[in-house]
């Protein structure tokens, strides 16, 4: 039986929650705090700072929602769950980053005709330092939560908060410099470094929302695979072959083809699924629906083949092959045997 991923997902809902709750919590504070620096300097910088936290809170918003709704259980109109909705909550995260990065140029760019004055530095500064230190470990919390339990949301949310740290940093560095040099048309010129920088994020958290959507082949995770058949294999499963996954939510689908005895009764067949569905997710820790596709076995199999008593062996086993990524993936190795017509 596979692992239940409604069980599943109630499991770890909890600790998606706790997460994205505190992001939102945070997300408000630093807002709050970086609005402040921008009232007391003026800062074209600071304003771009503050203008990505705002994203933050509205991302961290929509995500507590997908984290709502990628939990429920499957049912008729979704009968594969509802876990595609973290990769929209990423994609719609990635969106609000490219439109917060070409907000930030569009008020940048004017200010560098007409540079601003910088009052109160020191203090802004200071805020801005406690910012930046809070959102990078709100940032390396959130990663962390995301992986434990399997959340690309919380991952996206967490990455997007990384980058607004980065975000502070750039702009911390760069109001240092206008109060060392007193050259204020940096203080644009910061704001648009960072605008360029978050837009590689954004562009970056839209290819992978996408290609979680599209199905993007995982080369790692089909390693993972792999791996793991290879660890569980037994003489009786001959060579598996079109590997394939992917995944809704927490949730990891896999097919594939296995070679097996042509003279094999269905019954041992339907027991080899069960079996190898039961321990390929126990081995790779997750939840999840396996599917193979069995093809019997050709006379150029038996070079492969570890049965030691097959009654239809026509050539001495000669090697053991490694189950490895590329293999599993590919082709079969020989074509099967044209199906036997029926007695009329």
């Amino acid at each position: 039986m596979p692992v239940n991923a409604a069980q599943f997902s109630q499991k770890d809902l909890a600790l998606r929650r706790r997460a994205a709750t505190i992001s939102i919590a945070v997300g408000v504070s630093l807002l709050l705090i970086k609005f402040g620096a921008y009232w007391l300097t003026g800062s074209t910088a600071v304003l771009s700072d503050a203008l990505e936290s705002i994203i933050n809170v509205v991302a961290s918003g929509f995500a507590f929602l997908s984290i709502i709704i990628s939990a429920r259980p499957p049912d008729k109109s979704h009968p594969y769950g509802h876990g595609k909705i973290e990769f929209f909550s990423a994609g719609f995260e990635g969106a609000l980053i490219v439109v917060a990065a070409f907000a930030i140029i569009w008020t940048a760019v004017p200010a560098l005709f007409n540079p601003p004055e910088l009052p109160r530095l020191d203090f802004a500064l200071l805020l801005l330092v406690v910012g930046g230190i809070v959102n990078w470990l709100l940032g390396v919390y959130l990663i962390r939560s995301g992986k434990k339990a399997n959340s690309a949301t919380l991952i996206a949310d967490g990455k997007h908060v990384q980058t607004d740290a980065f975000t502070s940093a750039g702009v911390i560095i760069g109001l240092l410099l206008v109060k060392l040099t007193g050259w204020h048309w940096l203080d644009p010129v910061v704001a648009i470094l960072v605008a360029l920088n978050i837009l590689r994020s954004g562009y970056h958290l839209l290819e992978e929302a996408v290609g979680g959507l599209m199905d993007k082949a995982d080369p790692e995770f089909l390693t993972s695979v792999a791996n793991a058949l290879q660890q569980i294999r037994r003489p009786e499963w001959i060579a598996p072959h079109h590997l394939r996954s992917w995944r809704s939510g927490a949730v990891r689908y896999i097919d594939f083809h296995l070679v097996m005895p042509r003279y094999w009764q269905l019954s041992q067949l339907h027991q080899t699924h069960k079996d190898i569905e039961t321990q390929l997710l126990t081995a790779l820790d997750t939840p999840g629906q396996v599917v193979i596709h069995f093809d019997p076995c050709a006379d150029q199999y038996c070079t492969l083949c570890m049965i030691a008593d097959c009654p239809l062996r026509t050539a001495p086993f000669q090697k053991k092959l490694a189950w490895t990524e590329p293999l599993l993936v590919a082709g079969p190795l020989w074509p099967s045997p044209p199906a036997e017509e029926p007695d009329a």
